[in-house]
């Protein structure tokens, strides 16, 4: 009995060593499959939790929140909504970005262009985007393979080309499994120490979403800001 006991175990820590030790695919690999992806991509849906971590306070926000993205003729527009406690609803499209806290019934506008403070934009990073797009933006590399959920994935790293950028976040890493050309995990690092660790769960690739599903509205009387001025 003993001897059966100890076969399984030896079985199962035999199998977790073989997942762990997976080798990472190559960025050609990961590139061309989001390549192929993106051509038929039309919109996702999804679950994200979402970890943000303040070094010098050493302090991590936690949250969640429901998330959809749709291509559309502009460019992608995206819906994210985040739950209780610190409830807000994130909407952007044609390179701008609003958020709306209903508690405060207030609505924050942001430029993305000027590659504004909030690092919102990056949240949806890896979904619709082709592999040759990724790299206009960002110098890409593999820097290993990791379980994730309980899936192996490639871990890439991306360092934003442009200045302007780098000037708010130093780089992002994407955790993509070998069968999949979206990520299951992101990690958005602000900078040496403070970053925002995201979780993608029940993802559903072009769900068939309309215009009103992605649209971001708010009640009268609500006080529209630009802290970019």
């Amino acid at each position: 009995m003993k001897s059966n006991s100890l076969r399984f175990f030896s079985a199962l820590l035999w199998v977790a060593l073989f997942v762990a030790a997976a080798p990472a695919e190559s960025v050609n690999d990961v590139l061309s499959r989001m390549d192929k992806s993106a051509e038929t991509f039309q919109g996702m849906t999804g679950t994200l939790n979402r970890v943000q971590h303040t070094a010098i306070i050493n302090e991590d926000e936690r949250d969640t929140a429901s998330v959809r993205l749709k291509k559309a003729a502009t460019g992608l527009r995206g819906y994210v909504e985040f739950a209780e406690p610190n409830r807000r609803v994130v909407g952007f499209q044609n390179r701008q970005l609003q958020v709306y806290y209903p508690k405060t019934k207030r609505v924050e506008v942001y430029d993305l262009g000027k590659h504004g403070s909030q690092v919102d934009q990056f949240l949806l990073l890896g979904f619709g985007i082709s592999g040759k797009e990724l790299q206009k933006s960002y110098s890409v590399k593999v820097t290993g393979s990791e379980n994730v959920g309980g899936k192996s994935a490639t871990r890439l790293e991306l360092v934003p080309k442009s200045k302007d950028a780098l000037e708010y976040l130093k780089k992002v890493e994407l955790w993509i499994p070998p069968n999949q050309s979206y990520p299951v995990q992101e990690k958005i690092h602000k900078n040496s120490q403070d970053y925002i660790l995201i979780n993608y769960s029940d993802v559903q690739i072009n769900p068939g979403l309309s215009e009103k599903d992605l649209e971001l509205t708010v009640p009268a009387g609500v006080q529209k800001v630009y802290p970019q001025k």
